[in-house]
């Protein structure tokens, strides 16, 4: 078992992907599904493809600093295209394989890009439907399944400016022809790249207007691996399952850079339908992924509880009760003792064992971020030995620039700072960042970058504060602060985490901006609102029957005010809006690590918003009494 990341770490990544080449040959760098079963990849196949396609882009033109997209789900050509970018001295510029054909453009013709790698037919006409608006780009390197041969010619000739479609196998193909005519040239290639050099333009998902190119060097992401590995050990015999878009910056650092410089494996999941069920087969070590993900298993474990009920809820809720005091012996730094000991042994052997072997059963931790865990989530997990460690960071950080450890842990805080990191909070409440994790700035944009940074710190645009032990905690987004009529300063995240802390809603978003009180737009977990519907009897077809129903309108007005009752009356939401469906990836209403897009659904869904103000509308009133919660349920059903 090796911990120790090579020496090499300091000069580049293609530097110490080719040092651990050498030391790890035959072993697996890379897993995926293939015809149903798991088939590893050699480190040392790896770099037989990552140096044919590097030669492959050199013989296109591709130069040194020269940028190449990348458009590709989650799956081992990423890491292999990517290393063959880096390897080529050239710059990735990662696009999601969820934009459209506005926003392909736009990162094609603001990066400049001269190639672009397509992962999939669909991927590949997508990028076609932008063809007409792309300025500047060479080539498009599309699955050797795309089409057939001629029809591709026939493409690639009829486009009206200078432009290639290659197959993957070809340009591999041209780059070993290429590699045997210039023999020293890929070494001297990807031996000239130094920590410094720009290594990737990430464009963010805003939600308004286009994204912005943030710079990252190969020194900001391997400065953010070592400081991971400082605090955190990982070994060179774990598995890591990879899930979430490489696109994001979250993912390519902990969840790819990560293992690269450890010299452990990846295994790619099908897709998050199937995450399930790959955690079974691969039997992780430790992965990465999103709250999102979190809460849907902690809700499914609770509807299974629920469901078979009698003594099975009773062992599970005990059960629950011994992992939350459990999760505060780890936050104390302690471990089980005396009698509560022997509570935590028969608890683990009747629920905690069958819970983490959901995950696979050799889950040493996950690493949580893009959006705030819930404190109940975190100590419910923590407590039955599935340890998430949650931090805070951002595209511009590359991305962490705070986290909690197996160590030093403190549940709703985002963790301390990263070794080699600083962290202040401004006068106004805004947390800055200075350390080697900061980004270059933006891509052709001397404004923004200038704007982004102030006195050598990093503007984050996101409100906190550092506790006596200098553990951080988010408050909220600073341009998502709900201002009130009558100037109340709101947070909403914290609230909105609250009533998602409820079994029975799945997703909310609160608004109020220069309003007199707050309203919110509820999407109910429908798996578990059908078994109450059962329980007591109701009939329905369709969700909207059910949620017009008196009985589930007055249930949802007692959750909402329940979770909300001990806030101060400003935090208090007055009327709410269920909707009949999630937000989802596809309606382009969450980001790519499953983030609710606030602005973006507040507009889309306005004329809501504006009824949840308007008397008569369609809307359920919440009431919040003392000792007791009086309900009251306006109008009619709701529904979208």
């Amino acid at each position: 078992m090796q911990r120790n990341w090579p020496k090499e770490m300091t000069d580049s990544i293609v530097s110490v992907f080719h040092t651990q080449v050498q030391k790890y040959g035959d072993r697996a760098l890379l897993m995926e599904k293939v015809d149903g079963v798991y088939q590893p990849k050699s480190w040392r196949e790896v770099a037989d493809e990552v140096k044919n396609l590097s030669l492959g882009l050199m013989s296109l033109g591709v130069a040194p600093k020269d940028r190449v997209a990348l458009m590709m789900t989650t799956q081992a050509n990423w890491a292999i295209s990517d290393l063959a970018i880096l390897s080529a001295a050239a710059v990735n510029v990662p696009v999601y394989p969820t934009n459209k054909g506005e926003q392909i453009a736009h990162i094609l013709n603001d990066s400049e890009a001269a190639v672009i790698i397509a992962g999939c037919e669909e991927i590949f006409w997508e990028v076609h439907s932008a063809w007409p608006k792309i300025e500047k780009l060479k080539a498009v390197i599309v699955p050797d399944n795309v089409m057939d041969g001629e029809k591709l010619k026939e493409l690639s000739s009829s486009l009206q400016f200078p432009r290639q479609v290659l197959y993957m196998q070809e340009v591999k193909k041209m780059g070993k022809e290429y590699g045997e005519k210039h023999p020293s040239l890929y070494e001297e290639r990807w031996q000239s790249v130094k920590q410094n050099d720009l290594a990737s333009v990430l464009y963010t998902s805003g939600t308004t207007g286009n994204p912005k190119g943030v710079m990252l060097s190969h020194n900001n992401f391997l400065s953010n691996v070592r400081a991971g590995l400082e605090k955190v050990p990982v070994y060179d015999h774990y598995i890591s399952l990879s899930f979430l878009p490489l696109s994001h910056v979250l993912e390519r650092t902990a969840g790819y850079y990560l293992p690269l410089v450890i010299g452990s494996t990846i295994a790619y999941a099908e897709g998050i339908d199937e995450l399930a069920a790959n955690m079974v087969e691969v039997r992780p070590h430790f992965m990465v992924s999103v709250p999102r993900v979190y809460e849907k298993a902690y809700q499914r474990i609770l509807d299974n509880v629920y469901e078979t009920g009698g003594f099975k809820k009773k062992i599970f809720l005990w059960s629950k009760g011994v992992s939350r005091s459990n999760a505060e012996l780890i936050a104390r730094g302690e471990k089980p003792a005396g009698l509560f000991k022997i509570k935590f042994k028969v608890a683990d052997a009747l629920v905690f064992k069958k819970v983490r072997e959901k995950f696979g059963g050799r889950l040493e931790f996950c690493i949580s971020g893009g959006a705030p865990l819930g404190k109940e989530l975190a100590e419910f997990f923590n407590g039955m030995q599935i340890r998430i460690l949650e931090g805070y960071g951002l595209t511009e950080t590359s991305p962490i620039i705070t986290f909690n450890t197996l160590d030093e842990i403190r549940y709703g805080s985002v963790g301390r700072v990263i070794p080699g990191g600083e962290v202040r909070i401004a006068e106004d409440g805004e947390i800055l960042s200075k350390g080697p994790q900061n980004c270059l700035g933006y891509f052709n944009n001397v404004t923004a970058t200038e704007e982004l940074f102030e006195d050598g710190w990093l503007k984050t645009g996101d409100i906190g504060y550092l506790d006596e032990d200098k553990y951080l905690f988010i408050t909220d987004r600073k341009k998502d602060i709900i201002v009130t009529s009558g100037g109340k300063n709101i947070a909403p995240q914290p609230l909105e985490a609250l009533l998602t802390a409820d079994r029975y809603i799945s997703q909310v978003v609160i608004q109020g901006d220069q309003r007199n009180f707050l309203v919110a737009v509820l999407v109910p977990n429908m798996e578990s609102l059908g078994q109450y519907a059962a329980e007591k009897g109701l009939v329905y077809k369709k969700p909207e029957e059910l949620m017009a129903m008196p009985e589930i309108r007055d249930f949802f007005a007692k959750r909402v005010a329940s979770a909300l009752s001990e806030r101060p009356r400003f935090e208090q939401v007055k009327r709410v809006y269920l909707m009949a469906r999630e937000f989802t990836l596809e309606e382009k209403e969450l980001t790519p690590t499953l983030k609710i897009k606030r602005r973006f659904i507040f507009n889309k869904y306005l004329d809501i918003f504006n009824g949840l103000y308007a008397d008569g509308g369609d809307f359920i009133e919440i009431q919040y009494g003392i000792g007791t919660v009086p309900i009251s349920s306006a109008n009619k059903s709701t529904s979208a």
